[in-house]
């Protein structure tokens, strides 16, 4: 409304500043008339409590007038000579009035009507150019102007009067049929079938009488609703419905059932015969458990959105305003015509600042405890139900049954491993069951029993959306108490098919899109959980390796793991193997070296087999065989993000060898914890770096280089210990690039849940050749510890500590620090040594992040001075993000190294 009256302002002072300008001081103004259509909304009647007398309102007027009068004491125009004139004349009887008005219509012809209207510009005109020749001077009209402007100014009035009519009955045409297009409504189910004739004979009723009413008022109803037909005129058939339509949409009444009676002088009326839905005076609540008692209030009591407060202005039956227009003072009246859309909330029962206001529930309480049922299993109450009673004096009592399991059955495994499905699904008789639960206790299982998985059960697709719409059934005793209970929808046997056939629903295809695998393998019998399980089937996993380094240019291969499941969980079986080789592309040749070109084309190949025994802990167990180009860099940079900007701006950030050989291990896990030994055979190869580097940009640039490696036959024993808080039971462990550098489970904490740490310890000794020719033994320490404590929904506080180093390494097995992930901001491995030591923070708000890298190596038997990196990242995700960096030393620059990394390797 308040809108609507901003708009009409702007509107008028719009026609004010197009008006002609006033006359200076010294020329009289004389009387002015403005018509202006009324700008009309529809809203809420005056409001009445329950029980009070209040008055039928009359039909509020249709347009908006403005007058203003500014009388002059020296002068006055023909104008007001005229008014006056027909002040003075008597007064005519109404009758004779309407008369006289016919006949003077009758008389004019259209051809009349034009000419008059010619004339009317003509005087017009002339009355323009004598303004602005006789500026500043009086003008004395004869009697017969006086005639003329009369005519004209009787004229006009007519037109406009026309017109408003004309605009009022299209605005109330349209208030009429506001709101009133949904035929298939709740409201409109209680309205019964019209019926006009009578013996053949089309009857319309001329009067319409309410019958049935105990607690409102005759007047109260007419007043809300408000007849649609204008005051003195006979109601049609339409005016008629849209009031019955009023009536049922008013969520007042639980029946409406129109009559019509003919009287003996053969007068149709039409008689209402409504049934007023009960005043609740109290209502309680019984049977709550996890649900809050303003949860159950908020459904009963729910009125529609945008409903009007008491203390809103938006029932104002009328809105009056103060205008000048050209220096006319005038008052502007706005009524609105069109009925409210909702009752009075005086009338309704409601919830007041955490108070109770008796009154009717808006829709019955049949309606408010479906809605509150369909809420709740909306919810996710699958087995929720409500029930009550509704007793005389209006005290409503509602019983909530939240849903509890009587029983949980599995089906498709026995003994031991059904009752360790049980455990695992954690879902006990008595519990309140929520759709959410079956999809926890169904993570739960996968999580902790991956060798079984949900069965596919064959139910009927609408069975999840029939057990969310049971109904809420009213039973009236004798004594006036009305009993409610909800009814259950019986499930349809299903039709025999000797054909198979595909049914594609979109209701179903709607379920499973706004539910998920919330129901997978569980139905519900009643009160009763059946979960439908089965051995897990073989798991094939294929993954592409799209590997471009500098040392093999592009090499596209392909990586696949075949899991066998033991149904009893003894043994699972798992088969791994890779396979990668270098493309001949862009003429990259190693300089004066066809054989050793020709050594590093040699096909990469991987292959391995391991088992698992649960029975005892052993999550690994097994052996590979491999043949491949590898690095010991990966705790740098990912694969991807590696080989990515090899290809794009020829910057790996990585060092590459050959590795030959074989490799044993096995592994224990406890819980969060694994534990295990790894035996390798390796041979070690120097690669060496093509020309010209094969990338999309720099390609003039010299070839990244490849550090040496100590060649030669290495055996060496590794023995780890490895920690990740909340690592699901399901977790890979281990895969063909294992290196004493990484972690055997690849697993990230969540930044919206709670803090993860994940920490790994490894310790190699082994001999292999030295730099002097003979061998000589070797051993080596790697810790490598991150945390993630968040603080809300992607923000939080990550760190990372990593320490290494040993004794008589081998030049590949050497520490360095400098590059992405190892002391950001500084150029790839700038300093080198046998003992590193790196700590770095990160914070982030969403989006955005701040992080420091500080770091040392110890070389030639000291510590270098300890180097520090700032910057910044902007995240996509908790993976993909832009890093920025700067370093702090005497070599600092203002332009910062920046990256895309997609894959965080800490």
């Amino acid at each position: 409304m308040r809108m609507n009256r901003l708009a009409l302002l702007s509107c008028l002072v719009s026609l004010a500043s197009g008006a002609q300008s006033v006359p200076d001081a010294g020329v009289a103004a004389g009387p002015q008339a403005v018509d202006t259509p009324s700008s009309t909304a529809p809203g809420p009647a005056t409001t009445a409590s329950p029980g009070s007398a209040a008055q039928p309102e009359a039909y509020p007027k249709q347009g908006t007038h403005k007058s203003a009068e500014t009388p002059s004491a020296e002068t006055s125009s023909a104008e007001t000579r005229a008014a006056q004139a027909a002040n003075e004349r008597p007064a005519m009887p109404q009758g004779d009035a309407r008369t006289t008005q016919a006949a003077s219509e009758r008389a004019t012809t259209p051809r009349d009507e034009e000419r008059d209207e010619q004339a009317d510009d003509e005087d017009a005109s002339e009355s323009e150019d004598n303004d602005d020749r006789d500026y500043g001077q009086l003008r004395v009209k004869t009697s017969e102007e006086d005639a003329r402007a009369e005519h004209k100014r009787s004229k006009r009035g007519k037109k406009s009067r026309d017109g408003r009519k004309d605009s009022s009955r299209e605005k109330r045409d349209l208030c009429e049929d506001e709101g009133l297009e949904d035929d298939d409504s709740d409201e409109l189910s209680v309205l019964a079938p019209l019926q006009l004739d009578v013996d053949g004979r089309a009857l319309t009723p001329t009067t319409l009488e309410l019958h049935g009413l105990h607690r409102l008022t005759d007047a109260q109803v007419r007043a809300f609703i408000r007849p649609t037909t204008e005051e003195g005129s006979a109601p049609t058939p339409a005016s008629l419905r849209q009031t019955l339509r009023r009536l049922a949409r008013t969520g007042l009444f639980s029946r409406v059932e129109p009559r019509v009676r003919v009287t003996e002088q053969g007068v149709a009326v039409l008689e209402v015969h409504l049934e007023e839905h009960p005043i609740v005076t109290q209502v309680e609540v019984e049977g709550l458990r996890d649900l809050q008692l303003d949860e159950i209030l908020e459904e009963l009591l729910h009125l529609p959105p945008r409903y009007p407060d008491e203390d809103s202005d938006e029932d104002d039956e009328e809105f009056v305003a103060t205008l000048r227009v050209n220096g006319a003072r005038g008052t502007l009246t706005v009524s609105k015509p069109c009925p409210p859309q909702h009752p009075p909330r005086e009338w309704l029962a409601r919830m007041d600042k955490d108070t109770y206001r008796p009154g009717i529930v808006l829709g019955g309480v049949t309606a408010a405890m479906q809605r509150a049922l369909r809420e709740l299993r909306g919810d996710g109450y699958m087995l929720a139900s409500l029930s009550g009673t509704l007793t005389p004096d209006g005290k409503l009592t509602v019983i909530v049954d939240e849903g509890q399991l009587e029983a949980v059955d599995v089906v498709g495994v026995e003994g031991a491993i059904a009752d360790r499905v049980r455990d695992a699904l954690d879902l006990k008789p008595g519990d309140v069951f929520l759709r959410s639960d079956a999809r926890r206790a169904m993570e739960r299982l996968e999580a902790r029993l991956p060798f079984l998985e949900a069965k596919g059960v064959d139910t009927d697709s609408k069975d999840a959306a029939r057990r969310r719409d049971a109904r809420i059934v009213e039973e009236r005793t004798a004594d006036g108490v009305r009993h409610y209970r909800t009814q259950e929808q019986k499930r349809k046997e299903k039709r025999r098919r000797e054909n198979v056939e595909v049914e594609l629903s979109w209701g179903e295809m709607l379920e499973s899109w706004r539910y998920g695998r919330d129901g997978d393998g569980i139905t519900l019998e009643g009160r009763k959980l059946v979960v439908h399980v089965r051995p897990r089937r073989p798991d094939v996993d294929v993954s592409l390796l799209p590997i471009h380094t500098q040392v093999t240019g592009l090499a596209p291969g392909l990586a696949g793991s075949l899991r066998l499941w033991d149904g009893k969980d003894r043994i699972h079986t798992t088969l791994d193997a890779a396979a990668f080789l270098a493309l001949r592309l862009g003429g990259q040749k190693i300089p004066d070296d066809p054989e050793g070109t020709k050594r590093q084309r040699r096909v990469n190949l991987l292959g391995g087999a391991k088992v698992e025994i649960p029975a005892v802990g052993l999550a690994e167990l097994g052996a590979q065989a491999h043949d491949f180009t590898d690095t010991l860099d990966r705790w740098r940079m990912s694969d991807i993000d590696s080989s990515l900007y090899s290809a794009l701006i020829n910057r790996p950030d990585r060092d590459y060898f050959r590795r030959k050989g074989v490799a044993g291990f096995a592994t224990f896990r406890w819980t969060d914890w694994l534990a295990g030994v790894e035996y390798h055979a390796d041979r070690y190869e120097t690669l060496r770096s093509f020309s010209p580097p094969l990338s999309l940009f720099r390609r003039d640039s010299p070839p990244f280089p490849n550090a040496p490696v100590t060649e030669g036959r290495f055996q060496s024993v590794v023995a780890r210990v490895e920690y990740a808080s909340g690592a699901p039971r399901n977790a890979k462990v281990g895969s063909l690039f294992r290196t004493p550098e990484t972690a055997l489970l690849d697993i990230d904490g969540d930044w919206d849940h709670r803090p993860f740490l994940h920490a790994f310890m490894t310790l190699e000794v082994g001999e292999g050749p030295a730099t002097t020719g003979a061998d000589e033994r070797f051993w080596k320490l790697v810790g490598d510890a991150s945390l993630v404590v968040p603080t809300s929904s992607n923000t939080g506080l990550r760190l990372r500590l990593r320490g290494a180093g040993g004794d008589n390494l081998p030049e590949q097995k050497r520490e360095a620090l400098g590059g992405w992930t190892a002391l950001r901001g500084f150029g790839f491995k700038e300093f080198k040594g046998d003992v590193s030591m790196l700590a770095s923070a990160e914070y982030r708000w969403r989006a955005f992040g701040l992080f420091t890298d500080l770091g040392t190596v110890r070389g030639e038997g000291e510590w270098l001075d300890a180097r520090l990196g700032v910057g910044a990242s902007f995240h996509f995700s908790d993976d993909v993000r832009v890093d920025v960096a700067w370093r702090t030393d005497e070599k600092a620059t203002a332009t910062p190294e920046a990256r895309l990394f997609f894959v965080r390797t800490f």
